[in-house]
């Protein structure tokens, strides 16, 4: 039974569960503009209003906004690695970054100093002679620090995209290499901020494994493609490993990629490549002469004590440019502050400040902490049965470590569907994983957690 529970509780998020449920969810919005409800909607607007221009006129906001814009024009002005993808990615990194913990910061003081601040005040007890529940005040305020929030990472995502934008206009230092060419914006664009969903060749072609090349020999690896399944140029990703584990690249390795049989190749070059580093190589769409197999051949070289390569390949189509990731960026940084915003008001009524901020603190940090601690304790687990662990002891810690896994999850994730910084290593950011997070961290977590504060702030005297 505990097997089954646990095998349920991670198991991937399934497409129709989630449309499911957030059409229940719609529904249950949509009663709010009923008649019956409309004076309780029209009450928690009033103070999601009232909270929103409370805290425009805090200093902390406006302190925060300045200081959010320093790391973005360091990384900016900054040389990086010489090229224009390299700053790019910086100032990415950078931003987004800070845009995560200045707004997780901004939105914890903002939600503990307004409800404890009000109760001291006793302006919470002109609420609490009103007709409005208890609950309605708190998600009001919260709403209304959320939009708060919502306005600063958004201002703060228009600022990192004027930034990207404006990096072709100081020229590299440092050429590009000969795999990612980012000289000019659509160079740029393409292939340093277009993240892309790699796949394997089919087992015929090679599979997903290593494969072990000696001196000399070459290898295929092949692809079924569709040139009108994307207008972005094609990128086959290599990973490449060889015998001389010492050097950081392989020289003279020959790369070769072309339609299966005797036409001519697309490509086919002798290069130095980087050692246990990925890397790409991009095919344009005029390059392709239509739908069938690619070859992507990789030749050792011959010379006297060469080494042998170990390598493997995949091909990835465009998904997302940097508009589409850094929207679901901005996504997932507005569902940390939703999630922080529900909690820290909700307990706010029921602590003190200095309490309530250090909750929130907790609750960060502890969101990370969760995560690194998972993290390792698969690596342990794997580690214990690559090693040859006897079998008992290795399930006693797999089974540990599961139960821990559970008791972990329950403090909320901030890095959930792979955080907003993913797509800057040029992985995919799901929309599926980016809705399945705000479900889950946003809804579930989020409302667990702040019910207690809600509920022990209802039976607070205030205003009686």
């Amino acid at each position: 039974m505990r097997e089954a529970i646990v095998n349920w509780y991670y198991a991937s998020p399934s497409h129709p569960a989630i449309i499911l449920t957030w059409a229940v969810i719609g529904l249950a919005m949509l009663t709010l503009v009923f008649p019956g409800n409309r004076r309780l909607a029209r009450q928690i607007f009033a103070v999601a209003v009232l909270g929103f221009r409370e805290g425009l006129r805090l200093k902390v906001l406006w302190t925060v906004a300045a200081l959010a814009l320093i790391p973005g024009l360091l990384a900016f002005f900054s040389d990086a690695d010489g090229t224009h993808a390299g700053r790019a990615a910086l100032i990415l990194n950078y931003c987004l970054s800070t845009g995560e913990l200045l707004g997780a910061m901004l939105i914890v003081l903002l939600s503990a100093l307004s409800v404890a601040h009000e109760i001291e005040s006793r302006i919470m007890h002109t609420f609490g002679t009103k007709p409005v529940p208890r609950w309605a005040i708190l998600l009001g305020k919260a709403l209304g620090f959320w939009a708060i929030d919502i306005a600063f990472l958004l201002g703060l995502t228009i600022f990192t995209a004027v930034l990207v934008r404006s990096v072709p206009s100081r020229p590299e230092t440092r050429s590009s290499g000969s795999f990612t060419t980012t000289g000019t914006w659509d160079d740029l664009r393409r292939n340093a901020l277009t993240t892309r969903e790699y796949e394997a060749p089919d087992q015929i072609g090679g599979g997903d494994k290593m494969k072990m090349i000696k001196p000399g020999h070459a290898f295929t690896w092949r692809f079924e493609i569709d040139p009108e399944k994307t207008s972005e140029p094609i990128a086959i990703r290599f990973q490449i490993s060889s015998t001389h584990t010492f050097a950081s690249h392989i020289e003279n390795l020959g790369i070769k990629i072309g339609y299966d049989g005797p036409a001519m190749p697309i490509y086919d070059q002798k290069l130095k490549v980087p050692q246990d580093r990925p890397f790409n190589l991009y095919i344009d769409k005029k390059d392709l002469s239509g739908a069938g197999t690619l070859a992507v051949t990789l030749t050792a070289a011959e010379a006297r004590n060469a080494p042998s390569v170990v390598a493997t390949a995949r091909i990835g189509l465009a998904d997302d440019g940097l508009t589409q990731n850094l929207a679901k960026a901005a996504l997932l940084m507005a569902l940390q502050g939703w999630v922080l915003a529900l909690i820290t008001t909700s307990w706010s009524g029921v602590l003190s400040f200095p309490v309530t901020v250090a909750m929130g603190l907790i609750l960060v940090l502890g969101g990370e902490m969760s995560r690194h601690a998972l993290e390792l304790m698969a690596v342990h687990v794997s580690r214990a049965q690559e090693i040859g662990v006897d079998a008992t002891r290795s399930g006693m810690q797999q089974e540990v470590s599961e139960q821990l896994r559970i008791l972990l999850r329950l403090l909320p994730d901030f890095q959930a569907a792979g955080g907003p910084t993913v797509f800057v290593e040029g992985q995919r950011l799901s929309g599926w994983a980016v809705a399945d997070a705000i479900l889950m961290m946003g809804l579930v977590r989020g409302i667990a957690w702040a019910l207690p504060g809600i509920y022990l702030f209802h039976r607070r005297e205030v205003g009686r």
